[in-house]
């Protein structure tokens, strides 16, 4: 009788240990990484990531959208989130604010700027952008674009929530330009054949490593866990699948 107590109590704790929430930080609209299916479901490259992790440390995913960058990094670093994942740049700056664990993405040394219609003959770099002081640059707040766009002195910026208001902000004359990462500008020229593009040369100091996982510095151990997975996927050639997947690449 004793023996079968103690038996279900251990199975008991196992198994709310197996079925323990995982919160996973992100914000939808960032196709193809993050973004809402047409049932209302959370899909993407990250989302698939996110699920992969989960299963293999046994936790149930509960995804919790935050809403903007600055709205995810204040999560994690008061641990409202076990990670962040939404194809976040790895930068020198952010890796003295959280862990970043690399799991996608290559070294990102130039930026597409955006324009609507036509490029100005006389804009060639941010500098030329920065001496027209009618000019204004949308930039998604709290991105690794907005902080590109930061150390160059005399840009005017607008500080929007999402790419997508950025866009919009373009299309209706209310900015000039618009920074956005790599993987976003096929998809938005696109869907808006009118923008053209200008490449923007970073300095070394403002390049990026790829995308990481975002963790609390304070979590040792659950950053162990997380590397060792992503280790895993990669070995078992997961990640490289579902960059396919998403047409991030081509399939192996």
């Amino acid at each position: 009788m004793y023996y079968l107590i103690i038996c279900l109590c251990s199975f008991s704790f196992l198994t709310a240990l197996i079925s323990e929430d995982l919160v996973v930080g992100t914000t939808s609209g960032y196709a193809p990484f993050v973004s809402i299916n047409a049932e209302g479901e959370y899909e993407g490259f990250d989302i698939d990531i996110a699920k992969a992790i989960a299963d293999k440390l046994g936790r149930k995913l509960v995804i919790k959208d935050f809403g903007s960058m600055p709205a995810l990094i204040l999560a994690i670093k008061q641990n409202k989130a076990d990670f962040l994942i939404w194809s976040i740049s790895i930068t020198q700056e952010r890796q003295k604010q959280m862990a970043m664990i690399y799991y996608q993405g290559e070294k990102t040394t130039s930026l597409p700027l955006l324009f609507w219609g036509e490029i100005p003959d006389q804009i060639k770099n941010l500098e030329d952008m920065a001496n027209n002081p009618k000019a204004v640059i949308s930039v998604e707040a709290g991105s690794f674009q907005e902080n590109v766009l930061l150390s160059v002195p005399g840009l005017t910026l607008k500080q929007v929530d999402k790419v997508s208001d950025a866009i919009f902000e373009l299309k209706y004359g209310k900015s000039q330009a618009v920074l956005v990462d790599n993987s976003q500008k096929i998809s938005y020229m696109e869907k808006f054949p009118q923008l053209k593009s200008l490449e923007i040369n970073l300095p070394q100091s403002k390049q990026a490593m790829g995308n990481g996982i975002c963790l609390n510095l304070e979590n040792g151990d659950l950053i162990a866990e997380i590397q060792k997975v992503v280790n895993e996927l990669f070995k078992e050639g997961a990640i490289a699948r579902l960059e396919a997947k998403w047409k991030l690449k081509e399939a192996p």
